[in-house]
């Protein structure tokens, strides 16, 4: 009873008010206020400084220990009648420090209350107030009151906030408005259900048998599969899914892990998990938390997020189908693939492996997923700068689809493409327009000129021709590209983006630095609308439009675009990924173009540093951190035997 009350005098006063409320007023009309004899803003949560003010104002002892009081304020997840308690317990038992008191009450654990400790009819405990308001609901004649409580449990798996309510059942979302008419749950303008994490815990620590938890987990799962497989992640018509559900997906991936349908932590061992024969669930979950990871991946560039949802459907498909399966070989590969994005190559190539592996235990060496891993394996290694490696893989990659599809197949026109950018990087230019040739030709008869396969091969000569130095023949493919991009996908597509950007480097390179900079700008504007302004294509925009801002001698103005970049690589890459030396080394420019030696030798110095840990020391971008390190050097150390020369005629 203390948990509801500051002081004993509160707790008899608001009783003697509210006992013949309690009695007397029809079940159905009570709401938690009623019975817990508060005002119904504290059935809600605190604000963290509001709650953390609330217990120093309480133990003024406590009032130096500011980080304490937040960690057990936020364990706590801000609701009042837990922060009163603590603070009341806090100053009646002398506890030192906030940091104290957290520990004793994690090493507790959450007990309920099993005597009480008198006979009045009111709620012992807050799990007693929300089984007797669940009670009431099902006790009740009203329509879809026996799905209140299933309702209730399948909400208690999700977010606490905006919880769409199609991933309930017909009959559940019906009942969800008796669970808010006795405050258990809150509907917002868009029709999404909330529900404080407080009563989220109650329902599903006690109020949700053991022998229903893995049924729970899998109706939720199958509908959240089914939402997240209309998710495509290169039709922008279809983020608002991942939008929706995604957050959703972790958060009921994480009570499957507490309730044991899933290993408690990735890799333990899956004979720790109770599982039946039935594996619909384990697959489910895996493909729901597989399409979330893509989202946060490849969207909302969350790589974290992406990582531990790969590892989940990693332990999902682990659990269900065995080690050997080709959706565990997808999940290696998916895991390969974020780390890839982040940078950690060696990682990343472990992971690929393992995929390739298990591809060639399950179907042999000739085999279509088979290529595309040697595919994925040769973008690794192309990406670290390790170009003899990539070339094999990619020529493994086409022998392999030459001998399965033919010389004529679009996915053999695809090897094509990646072995003519590779060669393009390599500067084998003549090469490169070989490749890139075949692979137009081949979606030219397969798909036709009006297709996006085509528009990607007319891009990919344009590269070429734009690195050869022939501006006019890379324009008129780069225009190309455009026109079939905007024909099929509209102006707002991320490939559309992508011509835009091309056609303005394009520009760039030839000297039109004006031109460049309106289709750089057209660009960024697709960027922003399609990801927003947090995202690595976005943060490749602003470089770019830096980069022509510095040709034009506007420094002030390439400056802070090359800021902008740097700042969003950091946030999505953080601090030691090759992309956020790019953006050091192109501030370093700036610095040295306004003659601000030390500042630029300091950020060619950290950007050098990156590359090689990055990249090794062969790679092109580390060999030009390294010259232009020597170079800035040389000045800095002209310029100081300068000013001590002055320093001495001045003496």
């Amino acid at each position: 009873k203390a948990v509801y009350y500051c002081c004993r005098a509160c707790q008899q006063k608001a009783w003697r008010a509210h006992k013949p409320l309690c009695l007397r007023t029809v079940a159905d009309k009570r709401s938690v206020a009623d019975i817990v004899g508060l005002h119904v803003q504290l059935v809600g949560s605190f604000a963290e400084d509001e709650a953390c003010s609330w217990i120093q104002s309480k133990v003024p002892w406590w009032r130096s220990y500011a980080e304490g009081i937040l960690e057990l304020v936020l364990h706590l997840e801000c609701f009042p009648l837990a922060v009163a308690l603590a603070a009341e317990r806090a100053r009646a038992g002398k506890t030192a420090t906030p940091a104290e008191y957290l520990s004793a009450l994690k090493h507790a654990g959450y007990k309920r209350a099993t005597v009480r400790r008198t006979s009045e009819k009111h709620p012992e405990c807050f799990p007693d107030v929300v089984k007797l308001l669940l009670d009431t609901i099902l006790q009740s004649d009203q329509a879809h009151a026996e799905d209140a409580g299933q309702a209730l449990r399948k909400l208690a798996l999700l977010d606490t906030e905006a919880i769409p309510l199609d991933l309930l059942g017909t009959d559940e979302r019906k009942a969800v408005v008796l669970l808010q008419k006795h405050s258990l749950v809150t509907l917002d303008d868009t029709g999404c259900a909330a529900l404080h994490a407080v009563t989220q815990r109650v329902v599903r620590d006690w109020l949700t048998p053991k022998s229903h938890r893995q049924a729970l987990v899998a109706a939720l799962s199958a509908v959240l599969a089914a939402k997240l497989k209309r998710f495509d992640q290169v039709k922008p018509s279809t983020f608002f899914i991942g939008r929706r559900y995604a957050r959703h997906t972790g958060i009921v991936a994480a009570r499957a892990r507490e309730w044991g349908v899933l290993p408690c932590l990735p890799g333990v061992d899956v004979g720790q998990v109770s599982r039946g024969s039935d594996t619909t669930v384990f697959d489910n979950i895996g493909s729901m938390c597989r399409q979330a990871g893509h989202f946060y991946e490849h969207v909302s560039t969350q790589p974290r997020e992406a990582l531990r949802m790969h590892l989940t459907t990693l332990d999902s498909f682990v659990t269900g189908q065995g080690r050997n399966h080709q959706w565990v070989a997808a999940s290696y590969s998916d895991i390969g693939n974020v780390y890839r994005a982040q940078g950690k190559y060696d990682l990343a190539l472990v992971q690929l492996q393992q995929s390739l592996k298990i591809l060639i235990r399950a179907y042999g060496g000739e085999h279509g997923d088979v290529a595309t891993m040697y595919n994925n394996i040769g973008e690794l290694y192309q990406e670290q700068g390790n170009q003899e490696e990539a070339h094999v893989a990619f020529k493994q990659s086409l022998e392999i689809k030459i001998r399965l599809f033919g010389a004529h197949h679009p996915l053999t026109a695809f090897a094509h493409n990646n072995i003519g950018n590779l060669l393009r990087l390599q500067c084998r230019f003549a090469e490169a327009l070989i490749q890139h040739v075949r692979a137009l030709e081949i979606h030219k008869n397969v798909h036709g000129a009006i297709h996006p396969r085509t528009a990607d091969s007319h891009n990919n000569l344009g590269l070429v021709w734009q690195q050869v130095g022939n501006y006019p023949n890379a324009l008129k493919q780069h225009l190309l590209a455009l026109d079939i991009r905007t024909k099929l996908l509209g102006h707002f597509h991320p490939d559309v983006g992508a011509s835009y950007n091309n056609i303005g480097m394009a520009y760039d390179s030839q000297g039109d630095h004006e031109k460049a900079l309106g289709y750089l700008e057209k660009s960024l504007d697709v960027c922003t609308q399609m990801f927003g302004y947090r995202h690595p294509q976005t943060a490749d925009r602003y470089n770019n439009i830096g980069g022509v801002y510095r040709a034009l001698g506007k420094y002030e103005e390439a400056f802070n675009f090359y800021q902008k970049s740097l700042v969003i690589k950091m946030q999505v890459f953080g601090q030691e990924h090759s992309l956020v030396a790019d953006a050091k080394y192109n501030i370093g420019r700036v610095h040295e173009n306004r003659d601000e030696m030390e500042m630029a030798l300091a950020l060619f110095i950290e950007s050098h540093k990156m590359y090689f840990k990055a990249h090794g020391p062969s790679h092109k971008m580390t060999k030009s951190a390294a010259d232009a390190v020597q170079k800035a050097t040389v000045r800095v150390e002209q310029r100081q035997r300068e000013t001590s020369k002055t320093q001495v005629v001045h003496q």
